[in-house]
């Protein structure tokens, strides 16, 4: 299916639109159906209501602790309009604040920002993250996919750990955090735009239960 983008399309030329869901090697079975996992990849969707937020990709990434502050406000925002519901917004604030903290670590940061958009669907939750990144980065993205697609989930995310224990920063362990601990459906696309840079979006999400809490 094809991604459509959000972005004005006066700003930039799209070349590549296919959005692809990351699929792992040796995945769990997801809680989700088919059905919702489809959504995921669909565009043109039905939205309740849409908050659209944008910050500097700089200042996230110099001031380390508003990626966690964002995500806490986004998901009592959330939280508060499904009281009756089996949403978890330590897991809303979770997922914000990795993939926030994923497109400051890795933005071409200079005079760039990052777009956090989330539409309610009703049953699902869509978090959207789009950043600028270059095409060495592109790179490096495509290759842990592939190694994503091609390896334990489990092994890599404990690879990553120890990567980071030993002080060495590994690309995309919130990432690997997400699909492990998470099993959240979460699909990626490219968008070039003027120049050698290119506009990624992460996808996610979130299944809100119909099921009343007691």
């Amino acid at each position: 299916m094809s991604f459509v983008s959000l972005s004005n399309p006066l700003l930039q030329t799209k070349v590549e639109t296919d959005f692809s869901p990351i699929r792992m090697g040796s995945q769990s079975k997801s809680i989700q159906t088919e059905n919702e996992k489809n959504l995921l990849l669909q565009g043109n969707i039905f939205y309740h209501s849409q908050l659209s937020i944008s910050v500097s990709a700089a200042d996230m990434a110099f001031y380390w602790k508003r990626c966690d502050v964002l995500a806490n406000f986004i998901s009592q925002f959330y939280f508060h309009s499904y009281e009756s519901k089996q949403l978890d917004k330590n897991t809303i604030s979770t997922v914000i604040n990795e993939l926030v903290e994923n497109a400051a670590k890795h933005s071409d940061k200079e005079n760039n920002k990052i777009t956090i958009e989330i539409k309610d669907l009703g049953n699902q939750l869509r978090i959207e993250v789009k950043n600028k990144i270059t095409p060495w980065m592109k790179a490096i993205f495509e290759n842990k996919i592939l190694t994503l697609q091609t390896n334990p989930i489990n092994d890599l995310y404990f690879e990553a750990l120890e990567a980071n224990n030993r002080g060495n920063a590994n690309f995309g362990i919130g990432l690997l955090r997400l699909l492990k601990d998470y099993q959240l459906p979460i699909a990626y696309e490219f968008t070039k735009l003027e120049g050698n840079v290119f506009e990624i979006t992460m996808r996610a999400h979130i299944l809100i239960s119909e099921n009343e809490t007691l």
